[in-house]
């Protein structure tokens, strides 16, 4: 019987570490567990090897110096080689989705297309960069719809609406929620009164957020929010732990600025981003957790703070009302004043309640299993 091909070409892959990456171990590594051979073509970052079996997976690794423009450019003869071999091809936006379908085109390859958001008309308002390099990602954004894919899976119905909304038919497009890991997301295995400790932080209410600084995640509003408080809430903390990756930087010095212009410097915590195996650590010392993002395609954040039964407060836009679940606020993006009480609200344990909502790996991977199959000649 024909072992099945499917090959990835991803802008980023372990051990790169963001909710995408994560995303798409479990799922290549969940094929092979059902008899796929899977390769992936992705970026080789620090640490890593030009060629790696991981747990199965056959991962090659393009030298691109952390870019993913020059990675979409550098990939395309390996890309090409190996698609020859492939039963299907499986990309992601943003920049991998180019390569990909060139690859799938000359190699006559049923392609899938993985959408995490839909920016088109959005890049100036969630973005801090310059006018010239949103236009010039919108322009990118939209030649990537501009060519075919045999599917787009979104990882949410509000990304599945974004779709339909710039022309993609809904016959074409198959929403996979994206997984959670439970068993890593357990709020009975950690503990974080240790690093209250460490902070000096063991009688405040403590307001939690990761992410990267900047406009898109909302911090520069939940910074504002804070300093409405403060005076009559004088035992409250923010803790923000901030990507400090390079393509942040501008970032972190905006939010500095911010916190010292506030004077918040009393109240805000910047902890630099930790490994994954200690981030539920850090949700567990939280009272709260703020996702006041202007978009999200599934909101991870949100989604793994509920799975550690903790308080949420988050944007009623894009994805987050889709994924939250327990105890939580709804406010609109980008609304200082609303924010501020929605923190006074979680400070008096008021907040509105639904059934807890999951979204199993179990269930992503067999969903894109049912999908090859639909794709693939039996």
């Amino acid at each position: 019987m024909h072992r099945r091909t499917i090959l990835f070409c991803l802008d980023y892959y372990y051990p790169h570490v963001g909710g995408a990456e994560i995303l798409f171990q479990h799922l290549a590594e969940g094929l092979v567990r059902h008899g796929y051979f899977v390769q992936v073509v992705t970026q080789l970052t620090r640490g890593s090897s030009p060629f790696e079996n991981v747990n199965g997976v056959a991962v090659y690794r393009v030298k691109a110096g952390n870019s993913r423009y020059r990675f979409a450019l550098l990939c395309l003869p390996l890309l090409l080689r190996l698609a020859r071999d492939a039963d299907l091809i499986h990309t992601t936006t943003f920049a991998a989705a180019l390569p990909a379908w060139l690859a799938a085109k000359r190699q006559r390859k049923p392609l899938v297309l993985t959408v995490h958001e839909v920016w088109i008309g959005q890049w100036q308002r969630v973005t801090d960069a310059s006018w010239l390099s949103n236009a010039a990602h919108e322009i990118m954004e939209r030649m990537i719809y501009l060519v075919n894919y045999q599917n787009y899976v979104t990882v949410s119905q509000a990304t599945a609406r974004a779709l339909q909304k710039i022309g993609v038919a809904a016959d074409k497009i198959t929403t996979i929620h994206n997984g959670v890991d439970y068993d890593f997301w357990n709020p009975e295995i950690y503990d974080g009164k240790r690093l209250r400790t460490q902070l000096q932080l063991q009688e405040q209410y403590i307001f939690f957020f990761s992410g990267r600084p900047g406009r898109s995640k909302g911090l520069p509003v939940l910074l504002q929010a804070m300093a409405k408080i403060v005076d009559d809430h004088p035992d409250i903390a923010l803790v923000a732990l901030l990507s400090h990756a390079p393509a942040c930087q501008a970032g972190l010095r905006q939010a500095r600025r911010l916190i010292s212009d506030l004077n918040l410097e009393a109240y805000v915590h910047i902890i630099p981003s930790v490994p994954k195996e200690d981030l539920p650590n850090w949700v567990a010392l939280a009272d709260c957790v703020v996702v006041p993002s202007l978009s999200e395609g599934f909101g991870f954040a949100a989604a793994e703070a509920c799975a550690m039964q903790k308080p949420v407060i988050v944007t009623d836009n894009a994805s987050l009302p889709e994924v939250v679940s327990g105890n939580h606020l709804l406010i609109p993006p980008n609304d200082v004043p609303a924010l501020a009480v929605a923190l006074r609200q979680a400070l008096q344990q008021d907040f509105q309640q639904t059934p807890p909502r999951q979204f199993h790996l179990a269930d992503n991977l067999q969903n894109h299993l049912d999908l090859y199959a639909r794709l693939l000649p039996s």
